[in-house]
């Protein structure tokens, strides 16, 4: 017997994901910041010793196809048959949150359970929220909740068991519009009773969103009453329009907030006056125009100050400790190819960038912790005005501050800003944004040239990158992509005590995921690179096949200061960003002769570039599954130009002021 499939529905940041892993068990990231969940994902739990399918579908203020994660909701709900719809709702703001459950109500789903999520919150800023009164007013299940605690879990997998069984009889309500809108909803459904339309749609919700111009149903009504028909329609609706003297989107928009509101009156009441929260207090700081960009640059000042004086001691034994295992193992092995492979090819490769998992886990517990309090969302509202400059909305803060962490789910995220003109600018600058591999290699440069300034440094490469990809979004947003802007709506969480579990956990994740590809991509990587740095002669004849293929790309690279070793790097950096350092690791044996062999000036150079050029082989297959083939080529040109240009300029710069 098929599973009962259960769809997770509700507003950006409600806890949604948190629900899901209470459900299944299942680790997924969960975030304090809106935009986390992008796309569906899928889960399983018993209960009564029966299966039950969870889907977690993306979080969306409403059920109007603004973006691709609304689109993939709302296509789910429509067309997925859920057996159970399982609404989540932030008990701190039902006002707002039960605009979608009246949308999902419209759409003739009658299995709706409400999941009333962070009831405690709602209880100390003085909100009261009688369940059971709710119930009766929505006319389906409450289950008042604190997911985060596992507090109304058991509740909830038992109302779902009950309403997927058909033990529960629900009545939904929804709103009844003023007389003109009832007449023009009446007057759209008799233009589309029998067509094929009625078999397959609640014909009043395609009467809804007709009225408020909805694209996708435009197109979808289009394909089965022809196009004289919706032309028709859509003049009838301009003339009520005129009538109103307003589109008809913001007066239904407008009454079903005036209904919603009397709703929440039957079960919502206030205690007393709202007093400032520390959130509030926080907030006058932190989102201040000059105060908040000041907090910003001494929080990410703090976070690179953090991973490196926590992270390099660490990363130094590491990397002691895969010296010395290289040099116990290698009399025990006679064979001398074998033992090139083993000691200089893996252990050297794969072993230099394995030493960098303590930056790599710290800079994403530092990231997580931020998260987790709350401080993301303020960065993305801090940024609001700079981005809009530059042509990109503030909402595309998020993929980007994604990308430092990895930029093939940063350009997933993209999903969530409305207008496709936003999406193609977020994620053609998205690889500009250091990922986690790129630590790697900044972080050994700034450790190797730069000891006592290598958080500086660091926060310096971070910044030319910024600066760049801001510069790339102009050039694009005015010269190559055009269209309008996304409005930028964001919602705010409260600040929270990070939970030092979730932390430790996301974390890992994240860490496991730089380990992976150590043993795959990286281990694949170093093979390769030590074959071809000792066949058909070892390195150092010239005549080895490295050092053939780093002689062809030098003429070029000399541009920038660095030599064939530095070309050969960044070739094999491609297929993952790691390979550069496992790349030196192998040509050059040691961190002591690769010091020896490069100035600062060219390790800055390196590190500068290695940031900015292309992008890996993940991600420009993510950009290409998001857009299409030609846009990941224009990224990848584009970006190879300006690392160029860039590592030309800082070289030249460099020399002429004189610096070792």
């Amino acid at each position: 017997m098929a599973m009962k499939v259960v769809a997770l529905a509700g507003n950006p940041n409600v806890g949604k994901t948190t629900v899901f892993n209470d459900l299944t068990g299942m680790r997924q990231h969960v975030g304090n910041w809106p935009g986390v969940t992008v796309e569906k994902k899928e889960g399983v739990f018993e209960h009564k010793g029966e299966k039950f399918l969870v889907v977690d579908l993306p979080g969306t203020y409403s059920l109007t196809a603004h973006s691709i994660d609304e689109l993939v909701a709302r296509n789910f709900l429509l067309t997925g048959n859920p057996d159970v719809v399982v609404d989540i709702i932030d008990s701190t703001s039902v006002l707002r949150n039960l605009l979608l459950t009246i949308e999902i109500f419209e759409m003739g789903l009658k299995n709706v359970i409400i999941a009333l999520n962070k009831i405690d919150l709602a209880e100390k800023k003085g909100i009261r929220i009688d369940p059971v009164k709710m119930s009766k007013a929505l006319g389906v299940p409450v289950v008042a909740m604190n997911a985060k605690e596992g507090i109304g879990i058991d509740e909830l997998k038992e109302k779902i068991y009950e309403m997927a069984h058909g033990m529960t009889k629900t009545n939904p309500v929804v709103p009844k519009y003023d007389p003109e809108v009832e007449r023009e909803i009446e007057h759209i459904i008799g233009c589309l009773k029998g067509t094929e339309l009625e078999n397959r749609y609640p014909l009043r919700w395609l009467a809804i969103k007709l009225l408020q111009r909805d694209d996708e149903v435009m197109k979808l009504v289009l394909r089965h009453i022809g196009e004289e028909k919706l032309k028709e329609i859509m003049t009838h609706i301009g003339e009520a329009e005129a009538r109103y003297g307003r589109a008809m989107d913001l007066i239904i928009a407008s009454q079903k907030y005036e209904f919603i509101d009397r709703l929440t009156h039957e079960f919502m009441s206030y205690a007393g006056k709202e007093e400032e929260s520390l959130t509030d207090q926080l907030d006058r700081i932190l989102v201040h125009p000059v105060y908040g960009f000041i907090a910003l640059a001494i929080v990410f000042y703090g976070v690179f100050k953090f991973v490196f004086a926590l992270g390099l001691p660490l990363q130094e034994w590491l990397g002691d400790l895969f010296d010395s295992f290289g040099q116990w193992l290698a009399p025990h092995i006679a064979n001398e190819t074998l033992r090139g492979l083993l000691v200089d090819g893996i252990i050297g490769g794969v072993g230099a960038v394995l030493s960098f998992f303590p930056l790599v886990f710290l800079l994403f517990f530092a990231l997580s912790i931020l998260e987790d309090v709350g401080y993301m969302a303020r960065v993305a509202v801090l940024m609001e005005g700079i981005m809009r400059k530059f042509g990109l909305p503030g909402k595309a803060v998020i993929p980007l501050i994604l990308g430092l962490g990895c930029n093939v789910p940063a350009v997933m995220a993209t999903r969530t800003l409305e207008e496709e003109r936003d999406r193609l600018v977020a994620m053609f600058v998205n690889p500009f944004i250091p990922c986690s591999a790129r630590l790697s290699v900044i972080s050994f440069l700034a450790g190797a040239f730069f000891s006592s300034n290598h958080a500086l440094v660091a926060l310096s490469v971070y910044m030319i990158a910024i600066v760049v990809a801001l510069l790339s979004a102009w050039l694009v947003s005015h010269f190559v992509v055009k269209g309008e802007e996304s409005p930028f709506v964001i919602e705010l969480p409260e600040y929270l005590i990070p939970s030092w579990k979730t932390v430790i956990l996301h974390s890992g994740e994240r860490s496991k995921e730089f380990v992976k590809k150590a043993g795959t991509v990286i281990l694949l990587g170093a093979i390769i690179i030590w074959y071809l740095s000792n066949y058909p002669v070892q390195i150092g004849s010239g005549k080895s096949y490295a050092e053939r293929l780093g002689y062809f790309f030098e003429p070029y690279i000399r541009l920038m200061g660095l030599d064939w070793k530095a070309a050969v790097s960044l070739l094999f950096g491609i297929i993952a960003k790691e390979n550069v350092i496992s790349t030196y690791g192998v040509l050059y044996g040691s961190e002591e002769a690769i010091r020896t062999a490069m100035t600062s000036l060219q390790a800055y150079v390196l590190a500068v570039v290695t940031t900015l050029y292309i992008p890996c082989i993940a991600t420009i297959g993510a950009i290409r599954a998001e857009s299409n083939w030609k846009w990941a080529l224009f990224t990848t040109l584009y970006m190879i130009a300006v690392a160029s240009i860039v590592g030309i300029l800082i070289w030249h710069v460099g020399i002429a002021l004189g610096p070792s």
